[in-house]
């Protein structure tokens, strides 16, 4: 019987080999561009949440703190004179107060957030403990016939270039951070001049005739997201806060490769309205 020959085995070709590694760097390549957009895009995803979540709390805590302003545990007798409830909130301890971080200077520009100051009383149970029902701007729970002061302002830590909303209980006491990354707030102030109850003109805090006949503030305030280098061009945006605007730093770090967004709210002061 004649033997089958047997057919010699047979490798691939050098050429072969270039070109399935050539291919196969590419596919490498397309997966790992895929990849880090992927992870880009879900990091940018993640700053934005974050920021607006931060824009939520910021407004539920001004809101709510801002609406209790002037109120009382007890009514007491109002003096036309003087725009106040007597022995309540008198002179220098008013119910709303602020500074104009730009006063005197053009209104084109903001650079310096502004400040506010918010008072009230607070709520207590049949055994004169306070009952939680009403919190300052730190959460804590105010007695009745306590006045409770809440400053708002914005503070930002040098040395790592953070900004944050923080609200103090006194004047020169500690410092709670509200919420982070916040740069700039702006505040203007609906007077009504007609016993109308309804502001007839906003104007920033020098401006304002007479705090006792606020009615409504409209707030603006900067946020930024948490993380550097989100966007991929520089930041050369100005926001717009209640007619003036803010430019994005340019010249700290990769300050300009955040992404930046302005809140603005109208919040009415209940107890000065009917």
């Amino acid at each position: 019987m004649r033997p089958v020959a047997l057919r010699h085995a047979r490798g691939f070709t050098l050429i072969e080999l270039m070109v399935a590694v050539t291919i196969g760097l590419l596919l490498t390549v397309a997966v790992a561009q895929l990849f880090v957009g992927s992870r880009r895009s879900y990091a940018t995803s993640d700053d934005l949440s974050r920021m607006q979540e931060n824009m939520r709390y910021a407004h539920d805590v001004l809101s709510r703190t801002i609406r209790m302003s002037g109120y009382m545990s007890a009514p007491t007798r109002f003096s036309v004179d003087t725009d106040s409830y007597l022995g309540v909130f008198a002179a220098g301890n008013n119910a709303l107060t602020g500074t104009d971080g730009n006063a005197g200077s053009s209104l084109t520009t903001v650079t310096n957030p502004d400040t506010l100051t918010v008072r009230y009383q607070g709520t207590s149970d049949a055994a004169g403990v306070a009952d939680g029902v009403t919190v300052d701007c730190t959460g804590q729970p105010v007695a009745a016939n306590v006045i409770s002061t809440n400053i708002f302002s914005i503070v930002k830590d040098v040395p790592t270039n953070k900004s944050s909303l923080v609200c103090q209980t006194a004047a020169g006491g500690a410092v709670t951070v509200l919420v982070e990354d916040v740069e700039n707030m702006q505040i203007l102030y609906g007077e009504e001049k007609n016993g109308d109850f309804t502001a007839d003109a906003y104007v920033p805090a020098d401006l304002v005739a007479d705090m006792n006949r606020v009615v409504s503030l409209r707030i603006a305030l900067l946020f930024r997201t948490a993380n550097l280098r989100v966007r991929s061009d520089p930041d050369t945006n100005t926001y717009k806060m209640h007619g003036g605007t803010v430019a994005a730093p340019t010249t700290v770090g990769d300050e300009n490769t955040r992404i930046r967004r302005v809140m603005t709210a109208t919040i009415a002061l209940r107890n000065r309205t009917p």
